[in-house]
């Protein structure tokens, strides 16, 4: 029961709250239907609500997926903040952000294989989400141009690295299962092993 000190949440805020709900069902649908097998109608059903109920909150499965790219971005950045922080080599700054990328994306619950469909959002969606990813890219090549200078990681081609990393790791909610063998924190150290030993330097300063 509320109190005199709390400060009730805004019928927007309650409405938001919702539409986050839904976006995460939705991102569960694509993942386990993929993209273009998944319709509004799916989407309800998965939800419980009528389909009135559910273009109240979303238009289209466009807007869906935009928003789970969006949140994507957000996590990316937010990784990237942390690894910043990190005292010590470019690698290690660039693990971290591995680390903490891929266990908040798949705590997520985000839209799997889903998330390279990019080609299927309205070109204003598109071109917003191509904005924030190269803003994304931007950062790990200072990453990757700081780790060459300190000797953690290998003189090549940072364009190949970085498709290297975030194309594997956007691909993980594809096959990740919560019930497998690993936690997600668990899969992300292992990933973040791996991909940094592929790029990590063999003659380090």
């Amino acid at each position: 029961m509320a109190t005199w000190g709390d400060t009730l949440p805004s019928r927007e805020q309650v409405r938001e709250k919702k539409r986050e709900a839904l976006v995460k069902q939705a991102a569960q649908e694509f993942r386990r239907r993929g993209y273009h097998a998944t319709s509004m109608d799916d989407i309800a059903v998965a939800l419980g609500v009528s389909k009135g109920a559910l273009y109240r909150y979303v238009k289209s499965k466009d807007e869906v997926l935009y928003e789970c790219f969006k949140h994507s971005e957000r996590l990316a950045k937010a990784a990237l903040k942390e690894a910043k922080k990190l005292d010590g080599p470019a690698a290690s700054k660039l693990r971290l952000f591995i680390v903490k990328f891929v266990s908040d994306y798949l705590d997520s619950n985000l839209a799997g294989g889903a998330m390279i469909e990019i080609d299927a959002m309205l070109p204003h969606q598109r071109k917003d989400v191509v904005a924030g990813r190269d803003k994304v890219d931007a950062e790990l090549r200072k990453l990757l141009s700081a780790g060459t200078k300190d000797g953690s990681i290998r003189d090549a081609s940072s364009k190949l690295m970085i498709l290297a990393l975030m194309g594997s790791i956007n691909w993980i909610p594809s096959w990740f299962r919560s019930d497998g063998e690993f936690s997600s924190h668990e899969l992300a150290e292992r990933m973040a092993d791996i991909l940094i030993d592929g790029i990590r330097s063999r003659t380090p300063g």
